[in-house]
């Protein structure tokens, strides 16, 4: 194993874990907003304003702030002050951007719960939502706040605290929810029943822990030495560059957020009783979760080595960086499609129990739906990373476009659909999306880079698809048996944890026998920990 791969799996293996237990938890708080609102008026009216701040969150860290930080930081280092100017101004203005932001979001809050919900909404549903969006949309300037800090710390290759925070977010939210459901119990799908103290409850939790989750960076950034003193100055300090990145990503954001609109209304024009936003938003962070633990955490650290060769001019480093994260992600990324089409129903019914079988199969049929394209959503977060990193944003725009085109289009047409599967028809659309977008988005790469030398990730991916259908068959067995022999939740929960585990141990032998020795690249840094801990478990004992 090389120096390079040993040191990006090390940091990767630090993330993970911070990862791990953040999206755990955030599990456990998706289930219990389905407790307490199950399939609802009211879980569609709190889903819609949840997703304003959090969307504003998702596009700016993955877009404006992330393109635009480590690149910049990165660069900055290598000044005679060691960046301290640059990087003050630097945050000067993103600090103020997030600042404006919010400031503009909160009054229009009703404007926003309109742009996102379906026309036909009565006055109760909308206004609940925008209840809950007033106490909610101040969340976006610590998202910000979260985002600015941690791509700081990444800069300085300081990866665990900013994967680790957001484990205590979680920790506010899920708090919050347990309050809510001992004092007014679950299924609350009314919204006239919600009082004003119910509403400051559930949204007002989420504020608060994403509050903690970015105050929280605060102290390994005065550990690290460093000091931020505002500056105000922006011009004639090199800032001419990150602007021009930051221009083209807010372009890809506007696109990416008419994609939003389109699918939040979609989603919200379905009949009572059908499958709306929230279940929709419960499945995607089941697809979500995977990439944020794998991909995410392999790619962060990628990505500030990619940002100093590409500052570098070292092609070649760069090169060599887009391989080892399409190698290392497709080896995690192609087993989960696969066994989540095998257990995705299963996986449902055990993360969200407490809510019918009805609604619990609905989730898990939009997730295997949406992991069709886990690969592809890997394949097109590592190219674009390579492009940022170059401080190219313009080509990220384009290949925008064409993700949220393919997105949009399936989704206007999933209004043909009868209401029960509209949902189903987008989650298939996000899917197709993202394997659109990593196609064009390779060739695009290669024109910039030349020949990439993928002929090796080719196989590799292969092989472990190869190496996943004997798995996925004596799962699915599993799967079929126990229905069978065991009742209802039971059953499901005997086949996730028997199929899950025959599944991943049988594709580990398989795929060693078909020699895909990333695969060992991946496991061996954590079974020497295991080893070494049990033999000081033993020298101990």
């Amino acid at each position: 194993m090389t120096t390079t791969t040993g040191r990006l799996a090390r940091h990767g293996a630090v993330m993970a874990a911070g990862s791990f237990v953040s999206r755990l938890l955030g599990v456990v708080r998706q289930s219990m907003i389905m407790m307490v609102f199950g399939r609802s008026l009211a879980g569609d009216a709190w889903a819609v304003a949840n997703t304003l701040p959090n969307t504003i969150y998702l596009l700016l860290a993955g877009g404006v702030l992330n393109a635009v930080l480590v690149p910049q930081i990165t660069k900055a280092s290598r000044d005679p002050d060691g960046g301290r100017e640059f990087v003050d101004r630097l945050l000067t203005l993103a600090l103020l951007g997030i600042g404006v932001v919010t400031l503009v979001c909160v009054p229009a809050a009703p404007l926003l719960v309109r742009l996102f919900s379906s026309n036909s909404w009565g006055a109760s549903q909308f206004g609940l939502s925008v209840l809950f969006a007033y106490i909610a949309l101040p969340a976006i300037f610590f998202y910000g706040l979260y985002t600015i800090l941690g791509q700081v710390l990444n800069a300085q290759e300081r990866f665990g605290w900013y994967m680790w925070a957001p484990v205590l977010c979680n920790v506010v939210w899920i708090v919050g929810l347990g309050v809510f459901l001992a004092r007014h119990g679950s299924g609350v799908g009314d919204p006239g029943a919600y009082t004003t103290q119910m509403v400051w409850l559930l949204s007002g939790s989420l504020t608060l822990g994403v509050a903690v989750q970015a105050l929280v960076l605060l102290v390994p950034l005065y550990r690290s030495g460093f000091r931020y003193r505002p500056r105000w100055g922006f011009r004639g300090v090199g800032l001419a560059s990150a602007s021009r990145v930051a221009g083209w990503t807010f372009a890809a954001l506007v696109v990416s957020q008419v994609g939003l609109v389109v699918q939040s209304k979609v989603l919200t024009s379905v009949v009572r009783g059908d499958t709306g936003k929230l279940p929709y938003d419960s499945a995607f962070l089941l697809f979500m979760t995977p990439h944020g633990l794998i991909t995410v955490s392999l790619v962060t650290a990628l990505f500030t080595s990619m940002s100093r060769a590409a500052a570098a001019g070292d092609d070649d480093a760069v090169r060599g960086g887009v391989r080892q994260g399409l190698t290392l992600t497709g080896i995690a990324t192609v087993p989960i499609a696969i066994g989540t089409l095998v257990l995705g129903t299963c996986l449902s019914a055990v993360i969200f129990l407490g809510n019918t079988r009805q609604t619990t199969d609905a989730i898990g049929y939009l997730a295997m739906a949406m992991m069709v394209g886990l690969p592809a959503f890997a394949v097109y977060y590592v190219t674009q990373r390579a492009f940022f990193a170059y401080e190219d944003a313009k080509t990220p725009f384009w290949l925008q476009i064409v993700n949220t085109g393919v997105a949009v289009a399936a989704a206007l047409g999933s209004l043909a659909l009868p209401s029960e599967y509209r949902a189903l028809g987008v989650a298939g659309g996000q899917a197709l999306s993202n394997v659109v977008a990593a196609a064009i988005a390779l060739v695009l790469l290669r024109r910039r880079l030349g020949r990439l030398g993928l002929f090796t990730t080719v196989r590799t991916y292969v092989r472990v698809t190869l190496a996943s259908l004997p798995a996925a068959a004596l799962a699915y067995g599993i799967f079929v048996g126990a229905q069978l022999v065991l009742p209802g939740t039971l059953a499901l929960a005997v086949a996730l944890v028997l199929g899950g585990v025959v599944f991943v141990g049988l594709f580990i032998v398989v795929a060693r026998r078909m020699r895909v020795r990333e695969l060992d690249e991946v496991l061996d840094p954590v079974l020497r920990r295991l080893r070494g801990a049990n033999r000081s478990g033993a020298r101990s004992a």
